[in-house]
């Protein structure tokens, strides 16, 4: 089954969006990008559930896309959920929030699947899968059971709920407190010595 790709852009930059499109499809994957919404969807929703439905998030940075808030949004939420594959299309700089995460370039690539930069794209891409695989991986390990818990189980025994830490109250927060209520007090002997 290919992998699903989000490609991620301004409308403005269009042409290259294609061009990217175009050449993740020859590489064998399953691309989805604006273009390809049905008639009659509620934009947003849609995105989203392609986003979520999405193993990487291919994302244009360009001088158009960095003043566009829907850009913005999905690279954030694909960087939040660790499917981001930043590539910069022109020389503008990268906004707030994506600077530290390393971007491929591809100001000089025309379209070959055989050009240098877009090999780099691959790789980056198949990286973020393999990043993403493995942490699903990680996070379904078995869980190791000791025997007598396991017996217990069986019996149906009530297992002990693990309580929450306690949160600890500083010092400083116990001080400004106890002056509110002396505060408090003052006011109130005050007002009573009044009526």
């Amino acid at each position: 089954m290919p992998k699903k790709l989000f490609v991620s852009y301004s409308r403005k930059d269009k042409t290259m969006a294609q061009r990217v499109a175009d050449a993740l499809e020859i590489q064998g994957y399953e691309v989805f990008w604006d273009a390809a919404i049905p008639p009659g969807q509620k934009f947003d929703a849609y995105i989203l559930e392609q986003l979520r439905k999405s193993d990487a998030v291919v994302v244009l940075w360009s001088s158009h896309s960095v003043e566009s808030d829907y850009v913005k949004e999905e690279a954030d939420y694909a960087k939040s959920n660790k499917v981001l594959v930043p590539l910069r299309i022109d020389e503008t700089a990268l906004p707030f929030g994506f600077t530290r995460i390393h971007t491929t370039d591809l100001l000089h690539w025309h379209g070959s699947i055989q050009d240098p930069e877009w090999r780099r794209v691959v790789d980056a891409i198949e990286s973020s899968i393999a990043s993403e695989v493995r942490t699903e991986r990680d996070s379904f390990e078995q869980i190791e059971v000791e025997p007598e818990a396991l017996e217990a189980s069986r019996r149906s025994i009530p297992v002990e709920v693990a309580k929450p830490p306690r949160t600890h109250v500083s010092a400083s927060a116990i001080l400004a407190i106890a002056i509110v209520m002396i505060m408090l007090l003052g006011i109130f002997v005050f007002a009573m010595r009044l009526v």
